[in-house]
């Protein structure tokens, strides 16, 4: 099925078609290429190739500018990766890389031009690993023009700014215990879904995609297919008049993000009585969605009420596999529980021994 922003249709002759952005004509208007294939997918593999083909300026040599460069490298990635991704690279190029190059031409860049690209960013105020960031989109940048052949990068050094491994506003099993002691007096399809953060660690965008028809209660399993989130709207990036975001139903970050989880037993009765007709979404009971960012405003409003100190509702995700490591679960199902590609991925990111439980260690130590 075609996503909306894609310019593929379904012609009445039953046949698919694909429109792509072969170029620019003299007065800047764009000029439209079209393909054509029985199936969905067939004209989707062939629109990504023609892009891939397309005419593109020709190399412009030491005077082509950043700005230049940014723009066409938009145009041969745009199909090739996730909408959510791509919006994700034109914020940071329209906000950072572009306004800071301005009209720096492809020949004026180097070494001391990098480096202070990067001091810049970081006196900022930009954390380093946002720095870091841009400083790799920038090289992917770069690397695009060195192979169409408008610059080289041989003499040209990236320095990465060191990322140290920021710590998580934890949320205290005091704390947990308690939303799940407020949560468990409330029958509410919401209360339902801070449950599941709680006691299997998906994500909020996996939580406001899950519906109804991804729980199978007879296997006692529910399935990860979907995550929302807003992203900036494609189409407000080419002047049409829509709004500049846009809610995008999309698959899960990666492909070990697509998973069976099985369904607490502690939830499987409530969770059971709740349920409505599988295209229904769990938090509204409709076929409408509630999107990510009203998830966290009224996980908000339940801490207030709890009288517990704000945190992010990925905390849970944290609490769930701290907590796990804690009773002993093996770590590789644990990563696949949380939809990481390795164990080690979830050993470093969110598994951290809290002082208690070093002390018990260590009590433990003898000769």
């Amino acid at each position: 099925m075609a996503k909306r922003g894609e310019n593929i249709r379904k012609r009445s002759d039953g046949r698919w078609e694909a429109r792509y952005e072969k170029g620019r004509l003299e007065n800047g208007r764009i000029h439209y290429g079209y393909v054509y294939a029985r199936t969905y997918d067939e004209v989707k593999k062939k629109k990504i190739l023609a892009l891939q083909q397309a005419q593109l300026p020709e190399p412009i040599s030491p005077g082509m500018t950043m700005d230049s460069l940014c723009t066409e490298w938009k145009m041969a990635v745009r199909y090739t990766i996730k909408e959510s991704s791509f919006a994700c690279y034109d914020t940071l190029i329209e906000k950072h890389i572009i306004p800071w190059f301005s009209e720096c031409k492809l020949a004026q860049i180097n070494t001391n031009v990098i480096m202070r690209f990067t001091i810049s960013k970081t006196e900022s105020g930009l954390s380093n690993r946002t720095v870091k960031s841009l400083l790799i989109l920038l090289q992917s940048i770069l690397k695009y023009g060195e192979n169409k052949g408008y610059l080289s990068l041989r003499s040209i050094q990236f320095t990465y700014p060191k990322v140290t491994s920021q710590g998580f506003r934890v949320i205290s099993e005091a704390h947990v215990h308690k939303l799940i002691d407020t949560l468990s007096c409330d029958s509410s399809p919401f209360s339902s879904g801070i449950l599941l953060c709680i006691y299997t660690g998906i994500r909020v965008g996996e939580l406001s995609g899950l519906k109804w028809g991804d729980f199978d209660f007879e296997k006692q399993i529910m399935s990860i297919r979907r995550t929302i989130s807003r992203v900036k709207n494609l189409e407000y990036m080419e002047g049409k008049e829509v709004s500049k975001t846009r809610l995008l139903i999309s698959t899960p970050k990666s492909q070990s993000s697509i998973r069976s989880i099985p369904i607490p037993e502690v939830l499987l009765e409530r969770l059971e009585s709740q349920k409505s007709h599988p295209a229904d979404f769990l938090l509204t009971g409709t076929t409408k969605c509630m999107e990510p960012r009203c998830i966290q405003r009224r996980f908000q409003t339940l801490l207030e009420q709890c009288d517990i100190p704000k945190i992010n509702i990925h905390a849970l995700r944290h609490a769930f596999a701290t907590r796990c490591t804690e009773i002993g679960f093996d770590s590789k199902a644990l990563s696949e529980i949380l939809g990481h590609s390795s164990a080690k991925i979830t050993m470093d990111i969110y598994v951290h021994s809290n002082l208690q439980q070093k002390k018990s260690y260590m009590d433990k130590l003898y000769y």
